[in-house]
């Protein structure tokens, strides 16, 4: 069994930073652990075509730079889907669209083992993280149970009973979804930010990290002063489109200047 990389940070109060990736491209995960600058790469399968072979090789290839590895789930899936990543080697599970206690239990239980001190669903399988041997060890519980669990409150339900949610044992992030809130609930922005704030004070009140999604490094200084400490930057296909369309704009600009000139 592999060490943890995103649990040795939580367990150890270290901040995190860490990267999105749309593209199962195996090669991408590795030219994100390339870089050195990385905690985990957060594969986004809640929006994206892959298969179960995907999984494994993004577990390979993070594995080569002790890169951790997480993987953002739709909730319709998330129970089989989050263990069948965490058998491909993730260190971590986000799981989008909770709305209830219930649904914050489910999730925490499905990454956690199957035995009578954990109290979860997941059983002995042999998947990638337990070969050559077939899983169920104590080691191989010890791994399972130290899986990192973040949950996405995005969800108007979830704000009838906040504190409710965020006490669930086995709890180690919240990420704060507003886009999905402003469809869910139709709020105007000011009830957003409202909501916002109401999400992170039952953090403080639950002892649970909020962790920080930013395109860039404007507001970076001014979240890290206010106490956050876990942060994911940017995503790889906008990070491309942005690169893409700069590079375009600036050479189509330099060629019309230069045909003006001959012409």
């Amino acid at each position: 069994m592999r060490p943890n990389p995103i649990r040795d940070k939580f367990a150890g109060g270290a901040p995190t930073i860490a990267t999105r990736v749309f593209l199962p491209d195996p090669a991408v995960t590795e030219a994100v652990g390339q870089t050195g600058v990385f905690d985990y790469v957060e594969f986004l399968a809640e929006y994206n075509a892959f298969t179960l072979h995907d999984l494994d090789n993004i577990g390979r290839a993070a594995e080569l730079h002790g890169l951790g590895t997480m993987i953002k789930l739709d909730y319709e899936h998330a129970h089989y889907l989050a263990q069948r990543a965490v058998g491909s080697g993730f260190s971590g599970v986000l799981f989008a669209d909770m709305r209830t206690r219930q649904d914050v239990e489910r999730a925490v239980g499905s990454v956690r083992p199957d035995t009578p001190e954990h109290a979860g669903t997941y059983g002995a399988a042999a998947r990638r993280n337990a070969r050559p041997n077939y899983g169920g060890g104590r080691e191989y519980v010890t791994s399972v149970a130290e899986t990192v669990v973040g949950v996405m409150i995005e969800k108007r339900e979830s704000f009838d009973n906040l504190d409710a949610l965020l006490s669930v044992p086995g709890v180690d992030f919240v990420q704060w979804g507003p886009t999905d809130f402003r469809m869910s609930s139709g709020g105007t922005a000011a009830e957003i930010d409202r909501a916002r704030s109401e999400l992170f004070d039952s953090c403080d009140r639950n002892g649970v990290p909020a962790r920080i999604e930013l395109a860039d490094l404007g507001e970076f200084s001014d979240l890290c002063a206010r106490g956050f400490r876990h942060f994911s930057l940017g995503i790889d296909v906008e990070m491309l489109f942005t690169a893409w369309k700069q590079l375009g704009t600036e050479a189509r600009g330099i060629l019309q200047a230069s045909t003006a000139v001959l012409s």
